[in-house]
């Protein structure tokens, strides 16, 4: 009969791809790592890793092992703070994936005032582009993902939990140059990514007022586009929750009057099916009632 120890050492082998760091990390010897999966493809009768002189690889068995694997740790891991928490305040590890804007701008706070209920409870955040994040969510890489509009991908499960807009700025320079939706004719844009909910955004806009491009710069992060439009480099389209502090000190300027609809929503994902943990509910929970 497999064990929960035996699962989660497979876990971190496929994770870790390496027996000695997957040894380390479990804080077993080599050989017991060894026993450990040979224990679960005796009792499975099956092979679930090739070795080779440089790697290991996951057999068809092994990857449908691995998933379901995930699964069962997910579970575990909600009865232990399930019943933890029936004698004692919410603690543990809390995975999370955000996208650029939500885990520049908006994350930290959430995670901060969450601790202030729950001081142990802790965090691991992953910050990438939305692609990244459902990838992450996909393959249990996270426990929850926050990424900004919705994502179109089976077995995932979303919840809004925040409205935001999308705004054009400006630098303080060029603010008296945009009066009409004409004004944003063949101008320089900074743009993000493939794979990022704000190029998503971008391209609808261009779509929507047939707007001709005459440049465009690629930057990856929130924060380097909004120097980028500081500098003079061009026009951004940028959530509104991610320029406050700039608004305030007047370095951007949001074209407001061009009347330009954005609306979008911030969004939970979560793999379809799979038990929320005690510790993911209570953060959506509370992000729910702060927002």
């Amino acid at each position: 009969m497999m064990n929960i120890d035996e699962i989660e050492t497979f876990i971190t082998l496929v994770q870790e791809k390496n027996f000695t760091k997957t040894a380390e990390k479990r804080a077993l010897s080599q050989p017991t790592v060894s026993v450990q999966i040979k224990n679960l493809e005796t009792q499975f009768q099956t092979q679930f890793i090739r070795r080779t002189t440089r790697q290991i690889i996951l057999t068809p068995d092994g990857q449908f092992f691995y998933e379901e694997a995930l699964k069962i740790q997910n579970i575990y891991r909600h009865l232990h703070e399930s019943l933890y928490a029936r004698n004692h305040e919410a603690s543990g590890l809390l995975k999370i994936g955000a996208s650029f804007t939500i885990g520049e701008y908006l994350l930290p706070k959430m995670i901060a005032a969450l601790k202030r209920s729950y001081p142990n409870l802790t965090f691991d955040i992953m910050i990438a582009n939305t692609d990244a994040v459902l990838h992450a969510v996909q393959h249990f890489d996270v426990d929850l993902g926050l990424v900004e509009g919705s994502v179109h991908a089976k077995n995932i499960d979303q919840t809004p939990f925040k409205d935001d807009r999308l705004v054009v700025v400006c630098s303080d320079q060029d603010v008296q140059h945009f009066n009409t939706i004409e004004d944003l004719q063949n101008q320089a844009w900074i743009i993000r990514e493939e794979g990022s909910g704000t190029r998503q955004s971008f391209e609808e806009l261009v779509e929507t007022y047939h707007l001709k491009i005459q440049s465009s710069m690629v930057i990856s992060s929130t924060q380097g586009m909004k120097e980028g439009v500081k500098n003079g480099l061009g026009l951004a389209l940028i959530s509104e929750a991610a320029v406050q502090e700039e608004l305030r000190h007047g370095s951007l300027h949001v074209l407001t009057h061009l009347r330009i609809s954005n609306a979008r929503k911030f969004t939970f994902i979560q793999r379809e099916g799979v038990p929320l943990t005690k510790n993911t509910t209570l953060f959506m929970n509370h992000a729910l009632q702060q927002f």
